[in-house]
C-alpha cells in the first residue's frame, strides 16, 4: 500500500492552485515513506521531512491509500529516494497557466509531477499517456490514482 498526503495551505499560492485546478482544494501532495517521513517537492527541493513538519501551516489534510504490489512499492519508493536533493521546479507552476514543458523531465520537480513519475516508473501509470500534456497537478494525480485507492481519510 502506498499512502499519499494531500494538503491545502492558506494564502495566494493555494488560491492560484485552486483556479488552475478548477476548484480542487489541495495545493501540495507528498508520499508517506515506509519509515514514516513525508517525501515531496516543495520550494527547498525534494526532501524527506519528519511527520508534523508543517503542523499549523495547512487548512486541510487528506490521506489516500493506493493499492500496489510489493514489487511496485519497491520501485516506487526506490525512484523517489533517488530524487532526493533535486531542486523544486518553479517552471511547473508557470505551466499551470502557460503549457510549455514536459512534466516528466528528471532535472527538477513539482510535487505532483514527482509522484506521477514515480507511479509511472512502478507501472501504476503508463509510461506514456495517450495524450501529451505539459503538467500534472495534485488534482490530476488524485484523479489518475482514484481507481486504485483503498479509501480516503480526511484529517482537519
Amino acid at each position: 500500500m502506498i499512502r499519499i498526503r494531500f494538503v491545502s495551505h492558506p494564502g495566494i499560492f493555494n488560491w492560484a492552485c485552486r483556479i488552475a485546478q478548477y476548484g480542487f482544494w489541495a495545493s501540495h501532495c507528498e508520499v508517506v515513506m515506509p519509515d514514516g517521513t513525508l517525501l515531496g517537492a516543495i520550494s527547498d527541493g525534494v526532501k524527506a521531512r519528519p511527520p508534523g513538519y508543517d503542523v499549523g501551516h495547512f487548512s486541510q489534510e487528506t490521506f489516500l491509500d493506493v493499492k500496489a504490489t510489493p514489487d511496485q512499492e519497491d520501485i516506487f519508493y526506490g525512484f523517489l529516494g533517488s530524487q532526493i536533493g533535486k531542486p523544486y521546479d518553479t517552471w511547473a507552476i508557470i505551466s499551470f497557466f502557460f503549457p510549455s514543458r514536459d512534466w516528466q523531465e528528471l532535472d527538477s520537480w513539482y510535487c505532483s509531477e514527482l509522484l506521477g513519475t514515480a507511479f509511472a516508473e512502478c507501472g501504476i501509470f503508463p509510461q506514456h499517456m495517450a495524450v501529451k500534456f505539459s503538467r500534472i497537478t495534485p488534482r490530476d494525480l488524485l484523479l489518475l490514482i482514484s481507481t486504485r485507492t483503498e479509501g480516503m481519510v480526511n484529517v482537519e
